[in-house]
């Protein structure tokens, strides 16, 4: 029973110090571990430069269409910044066009140089104002990023 005792002591002993050898290294994540991980990341970085960023340029772009009637065709037409003054954490440029607007992403979003294009609907904007409809043709899993912005596995138009 002794031996046994022993044995069982040993064996834990052995399993503890391995395991305090595992978390002392460098990088014990596993790959999907990873691969999760960085696409949370990337994810929360979209979220929060999309965020940021677009409720503003909402405003102006719909502001300039209730005022003029027509759509603007750059960011300088609706009274905003330049696009690349608009730096994220991972959001690179926004730029209005005359059917909606871009937001293109660097690398730290998973695929550099990915937009996100919210698309102007008008069909009811006398009365219910400028809708938008967010779209992608870059991330696949936008759904889980933004909850309203669909995949359309085509390319938009740059």
């Amino acid at each position: 029973m002794r031996n046994e005792v022993v044995v069982v002591a040993a064996v834990v002993l052995a399993g503890l110090i391995g395991l305090m050898f595992f978390l002392k290294t460098k990088d014990h994540r596993l790959p999907l571990e990873q691969s999760t991980t960085d696409l949370d990341r990337a994810s929360s970085l979209i979220r929060e430069d999309f965020a940021k960023a677009s409720g503003s340029v909402k405003v102006a772009v719909a502001e300039y269409y209730v005022s003029l009637g027509k759509m603007p065709q750059s960011n300088a037409e609706a009274g905003l910044p330049a696009p690349n003054e608009y730096r994220g954490q991972t959001l690179k440029s926004v730029s209005v066009a005359a059917d909606g607007i871009d937001f293109v992403f660097d690398a730290n979003s998973g695929y550099d140089n990915g937009r996100i294009r919210l698309v102007a609907d008008l069909s009811h904007a006398n009365a219910m104002g400028v809708q938008w409809r967010c779209e992608t043709s870059d991330y696949p899993q936008i759904a889980r990023v933004l909850s309203a912005c669909i995949y359309t596995n085509a390319t938009i138009a740059q």
